[in-house]
């Protein structure tokens, strides 16, 4: 398998900046397939079934990008197959992965089985978002309760850290080494200094970004 794996796993905007690097990678000239190994929305461009039909690699070529996956309830997808995925990271430059769901919400804690993160990924991106601060944890965080937070606490940086340092960093074993944080939702300067505050709160490094409406993943 010669394509380098990005995995994209947390809450607060995953998919958005999934499809941005996405956009990224191809500008750059590469072959991009994107893929989920729990499960997504359908997208409304490049999407290509799991069955990979005849001509299929025509979209790529004009493209530049295909999302890959078997149709799934509530037009979500869902995991190709290994058989599939093995081929895509032979043929294509860059495989961007989503590694977990978040029920559309900004924070979450990984359950006992997330999340899902191939052998062959080079690099993880865990997100959350900065529009959780100053709001009750059982509003904006799934699965709160694996931490033991109090449901109308309110969501405050040393919080935020917290939920994503224990919530994800301490969940995902070895994955951890390779895993850069990234605060998404920085929509003005004071959670741009959130961000910057709680990055440096955590135990691996990170960044704070944004994205205009324009460019955000409809849900």
């Amino acid at each position: 398998m010669t394509a380098v794996v990005y995995t994209y796993i947390g809450a607060g905007g995953k998919t958005t900046s999934l499809f941005a690097r996405a956009r990224q990678e191809r500008a750059a000239g590469h072959r991009v397939a994107v893929v989920t190994t729990t499960h997504m929305m359908r997208p409304a461009n490049w999407f290509v079934p799991a069955a990979l039909p005849e001509a299929w690699q025509n979209l790529w070529r004009r493209d530049g990008i295909i999302v890959v996956g078997q149709d799934g309830a509530d037009g979500k997808i869902t995991w190709p197959g290994d058989s599939v995925y093995r081929r895509l990271c032979a043929t294509a430059d860059i495989v961007l992965v989503e590694g977990d769901g978040s029920r559309r919400l900004p924070l979450k804690v990984m359950g006992p089985y997330e999340p899902v993160i191939p052998a062959n990924t080079s690099h993880v991106y865990c997100l959350a978002g900065l529009f959780a601060l100053g709001q009750s944890i059982k509003d904006v965080c799934f699965r709160w309760k694996l931490l033991n937070l109090e449901a109308e606490a309110v969501v405050t940086e040393p919080v935020l850290a917290y939920i994503v340092e224990a919530g994800c960093l301490a969940r995902i074993g070895a994955w951890k080494d390779k895993t850069t944080v990234v605060l998404n939702q920085a929509d003005d300067e004071r959670r741009q200094q959130a961000g910057k505050r709680i990055l440096n709160a955590l135990s691996r490094p990170g960044e704070w970004t944004t994205y205009p409406v324009e460019m955000r993943e409809k849900k």
